[in-house]
């Protein structure tokens, strides 16, 4: 048996990313945490080359949309290489 999306909301995304080296990391942080459903977003980088830093973003919260998310990175021109974890949760169901 197949869950249904619609009864499940993610919580939680770790994302593989490369960006920039100009692209402040407290900027890029900020501007993910500003989207809806977003309460708390981590970035740690990872690795440095002479443009571009590969980074870890951790990003929790309340259904995240990772749609949302992709558009937001390439705002700042970086791109999400990969989905390296992810939590899911059940929706609350009002009764």
């Amino acid at each position: 048996m197949v869950n249904n999306e619609e009864d499940t909301v993610v919580t939680k995304i770790m994302l593989d990313a490369l960006k920039p080296r100009e692209v402040d990391l407290i900027e890029l942080a900020s501007a993910l945490c500003s989207l809806k459903g977003v309460e708390s977003v981590e970035v740690v980088v990872t690795e440095v080359d002479a443009k571009t830093e590969t980074v870890k973003i951790t990003i929790n919260g309340k259904d995240l949309d990772i749609d949302d998310i992709n558009e937001e990175m390439n705002t700042y021109s970086s791109v999400v290489r990969s989905i390296d974890a992810v939590t899911v949760t059940k929706k609350e169901i009002a009764s």
